[in-house]
């Protein structure tokens, strides 16, 4: 009879268990179901797409919106996202499989690997390069949405090949997108084969990536999204045509959030790259005066009490805006996709993992610049003021709200031409913000802008008793101060 009973016990034990883990999952299904709508609406973005990864398993993934808004193109978990720089931690986790086989040394002269590179100043190592402290340029103006096409890796290099580093090698940190073309190219010249075809056999297979691919702009890619931004009326445009192969390795790849979710999956269940590797990988760096930095071998690190939170990276394309966040303790990650680049989209990723491990159900802000424009569009300056001064009164939680958001609606009166209303608004932020050396900044560019030079001086005059050591303002008022 005992034994019945135990049996019994047990048998109901099990079911309460799986039966309040499904009410758990249930819930918190609904619950990111509800942000995600949410956040569609109060950020008015085309599409996006988000994933949770717990425990080796895919618990939730959903799309919602538009991948195509002139055709009316629902998007789904199998749409194709630029990922923008999200491709960084793929191309590091190449370069580290190398060396774990011996094959590549993290502090040896890159040029040990692509000689033809031309001679700088400066030797630099692949270590330099993986974090960004390696003096190797970012974007000149017009390449960030190149539109011209370069063949292979080899070509890529050309563009900046011959241009000086930006300061000496491990006494900065620089961020180039352009400089993991040299890892590309590591990886083509110490594999024998293409950059394209090794992550492909060494990292998508394995990690069971079946749609990430390249970016090639001149090719027919189903299920590839459009990406767009925003004008000055805060409408959807078309985002610029952009060729990619400026930056394969550095931003050059299309995939869907399932299959990053697999990719942090593969990294957590060391698939990728031994457990050490992956440590050295999510490690701080060490510049030459033995200041850290938040940044690894391609991935960025945040820290809670000195004890690694997650490791993550963000993405910030032509058309697009992505993060993959990784929770190497909790072996949780979450990921999101958007068709977007625009300003105050915030960070759902994070915002979903937040959501899991707290309980706590988050609620997507609302864009100042979205909700004034609509205002000033219909009923003018005035009212717009008022909403202005109401919104910061009375619905601070529903926006996102500070200095830069109320400058960036001025940005956008200043390029519709509607200079004298952008000034008033500006004032009226002023009230909020009396201190404000970007508002008052915003305040004389405005003035400089209306050919207004006495009152441009005026406030650069103001701008300069707050950062008397800011050399654009100072080089400002010599120049006006001369006429």
């Amino acid at each position: 009879m005992k034994l019945f009973q135990l049996k019994l016990f047990f048998v109901f034990a099990v079911l309460l268990f799986y039966n309040t883990t499904a009410f758990s999952q249930e819930n918190n299904t609904k619950s990111f179901d509800e942000y995600l709508n949410q956040y569609l609406l109060n950020k008015n973005v085309p599409s996006i797409t988000t994933g949770l990864l717990e425990q080796g398993k895919i618990t939730w993934i959903k799309s919602i919106g538009l991948s195509d808004i002139e055709n009316n193109v629902p998007v789904s978990t199998s749409s194709l996202y630029r990922i923008a720089s999200i491709s960084k931690p793929i191309t590091a986790v190449a370069i580290l499989q190398l060396w774990e086989r011996g094959l590549i040394s993290l502090d040896t002269d890159v040029r040990s690997y692509i000689p033809n590179f031309p001679i700088k100043k400066y030797k630099f190592t692949i270590r330099q390069l993986l974090n960004h402290t390696s003096g190797i340029r970012n974007y000149k103006q017009g390449e960030f949405d190149s539109k011209k096409f370069y063949a292979t890796i080899d070509d890529a290099l050309k563009l900046f090949a011959y241009d000086s580093l930006m300061f000496e090698p491990g006494t900065r940190y620089g961020y180039t997108s352009l400089g993991y073309n040299l890892l590309a190219a590591v990886v083509e010249k110490v594999s024998k084969i293409s950059f394209e075809e090794y992550i492909k056999n060494n990292i998508f297979l394995p990690a069971e990536m079946k749609s990430t691919i390249i970016d090639k702009q001149r090719e027919i890619v189903l299920n590839r999204v459009r990406g767009y931004e925003k004008n000055a009326e805060r409408k959807f445009v078309n985002a610029p045509l952009a060729d990619l192969s400026i930056k394969i390795a550095g931003g050059g790849l299309l995939s869907t959030a399932n299959d990053l979710l697999l990719f942090s999956k593969a990294l957590l269940e060391n698939k990728l790259l031994k457990q050490s590797t992956l440590d050295l990988m999510i490690r701080k760096s060490k510049l030459l005066n033995g200041k850290e930095i938040d940044y690894g071998l391609g991935f960025s690190l945040v820290f809670e009490n000195d004890s690694l939170k997650h490791f993550s990276h963000n993405g910030a394309g032509t058309g697009f805006s992505s993060m993959l966040v990784i929770d190497p303790k909790q072996k949780k990650a979450s990921v999101h996709l958007i068709n977007i680049r625009d300003r105050n989209l915030d960070e759902p990723a994070k915002d979903i993992l937040e959501m899991l491990s707290s309980g706590t159900v988050l609620k997507p802000t609302k864009t100042l610049s979205d909700e004034l424009m609509k205002i000033y569009q219909l009923q003018g300056i005035d009212s717009t003021n008022q909403r202005f001064a109401n919104i910061y009164l009375n619905e601070k939680i529903i926006y996102s709200l500070n200095e830069d958001e109320a400058i960036f609606f001025s940005d956008d009166l200043v390029e519709l031409k509607k200079i004298p209303d952008a000034i008033n608004y500006l004032k009226n932020v002023l009230k909020l913000y009396p201190k404000s050396f970007k508002v008052i900044e915003a305040i004389a560019d405005s003035y400089l802008k209306d050919n207004n030079t006495g009152l441009a001086l005026r406030y650069f005059k103001l701008a300069a008793q707050i950062n008397s050591s800011n050399p654009r303002i100072n080089s400002l008022i010599k120049k006006l101060s001369d006429k």
